[in-house]
């Protein structure tokens, strides 16, 4: 009988896109289900019977995999698996810096070119229990959703991550074996914080403190699977579409909130910078994933809510390409990963 207990998933950056890859690491990732990579077509046969459908006539035209790997309350977002994430999607094909000599604080650049392909990696995971393994080969991301609350009474504050991927087909398999459990450092959304410009040659200057209760950031990577004939059911390249991001955010109702409902009145550009810092890397930089949203408000609502008599401000930023800067959205990584 298979336990949740045994459950587990796994992951490999693959070489070659579709050709499935050993799993390297661990992921601490909330379970899911291998949800049907393929629907049967069954035909409206005319057989001189009251019955649609006659046996043997069902039929499977493509195969695709469509689900998502999420890091929720129970299993929260950590440092150390955010460049295998967006590499996959946001952009790839990147070699981190690392910032301090001997230290291995690495840096990662996530910045998706607006006008050039982004070369994304993919990937091979590994799913299953002790019963059965199961892989997808080709897998990339569609969607990230960012999201964190600041607690009000010392309780958790975890930093969560919905993601939506594809791939190619689900393969029965056995797990790869002898990887060992990851040292992770979680994020803390308590410890996030925002800086908000006017330009993207100033981002990330001028701070905007106490304000700050909650936010989620989805990020679409306009990746896609791309079928053709192709003598195969399943996708045989992938294609880049449009990036987009939007951010909603939960803030105290105070002068900095309402300058915010001004600017969505005004509809002037906005540079927002919103970052999670975590703990020092040896002795060097700290861990930190770091957003820079270029945008302007598309809805701020005062006293939108409340909280032990404390009025609070929703607002949602819209991503905007600013031809100034040139830039609509750029984010970093900073870990001790070296390679995905």
């Amino acid at each position: 009988m298979g336990e949740r207990a045994f459950s587990k998933l796994q992951w490999g950056k693959e070489t070659t896109k579709g050709t499935a890859v050993v799993a390297d690491t661990y992921l601490y990732s909330a379970p899911i289900a291998v949800n049907p990579d393929r629907t049967p077509h069954r035909p409206t046969d005319l057989s001189g019977t009251r019955a649609r459908s006659v046996a043997g006539r069902s039929y499977f035209y493509e195969y695709l995999v469509r689900n998502s790997l999420n890091f929720d309350a129970d299993h929260p977002a950590y440092f150390q698996n955010l460049p295998m994430l967006f590499s996959c999607g946001l952009k790839g094909a990147i070699t981190p810096s690392e910032v301090t000599p001997s230290q291995s604080d690495y840096l990662w650049t996530f910045t998706p070119s607006l006008t050039a392909s982004n070369t994304p990696d993919s990937g091979t995971l590994e799913v299953g229990d002790d019963v059965q393994a199961y892989e997808t080969e080709y897998v990339m991301f569609e969607r990230y959703a960012i999201s964190g609350e600041v607690s009000q009474d010392g309780g958790p504050a975890q930093v969560q991550i919905a993601t939506d991927f594809f791939g190619r087909q689900w393969t029965a398999t056995s797990f790869t074996g002898s990887i060992a459990l990851p040292t992770v450092t979680p994020m803390n959304a308590a410890l996030a914080t925002i800086k908000r410009d006017t330009t993207w040659a100033g981002v990330g200057v001028t701070a905007v403190n106490s304000i700050l209760r909650g936010f989620n950031v989805e990020i679409l990577t306009g990746v896609h699977p791309k079928f053709h004939g192709s003598g195969q059911r399943y996708f045989n390249v992938h294609g880049e579409s449009y990036v987009d991001v939007m951010a909603t955010f939960t803030f105290e109702g105070n002068s900095d909130a309402d300058a915010i409902w001004d600017l969505m009145n005004s509809q002037a550009l906005s540079v927002l910078r919103l970052a999670i810092t975590g703990p020092q890397i040896g002795t060097g930089t700290n861990h930190s994933l770091i957003i820079d949203i270029g945008g302007t408000w598309e809805n701020v609502v005062p006293m939108g809510g409340e909280d032990r008599g404390n009025n609070l401000h929703t607002a949602i930023l819209k991503g905007v390409y600013d031809a100034t800067g040139a830039k609509l959205l750029q984010l970093t990584v900073t870990t001790n990963v070296a390679a995905i």
